[in-house]
């Protein structure tokens, strides 16, 4: 299994494109134009089962971020956080409204 970032595919597939004549061109054309954002590729002449169980094994939880969407369901409850007033500026990226009480973030309205 190979797998490469979409920057160093981009640039193979462009000097290949160079190369390629009629209906090869378009093919790579293509794949070169769906290359955006982070997208990697894997190459593999192996169980495309397997190397699904290998990617499926290595998922991890990453922080929430304004734009993502949630894979489930996610609710904020009214209330206090516990956290101290230096971390509002997450619930301001996450558009969440809130308020400082007794030296502490507690969340306005439910999103």
């Amino acid at each position: 299994m190979i797998m490469g970032k979409n920057t160093l595919i981009k640039a193979a597939l462009t000097d290949a494109n160079t190369k390629a004549e009629g209906e090869e061109s378009e093919k790579l054309e293509k794949i070169i134009n769906q290359l955006k954002g982070n997208t990697n590729l894997i190459f593999t002449n192996g169980d495309l089962t397997d190397v699904k169980a290998c990617l499926d094994s290595e998922v991890r939880e990453s922080p929430a971020k304004t734009g993502m969407l949630a894979p489930k369901d996610v609710s904020v409850p009214v209330g206090p956080t516990g956290l101290d007033p230096k971390n509002t500026q997450f619930f301001q990226n996450l558009q969440i409204q809130t308020k400082i009480v007794k030296g502490q973030i507690d969340i306005t309205s439910q999103k």
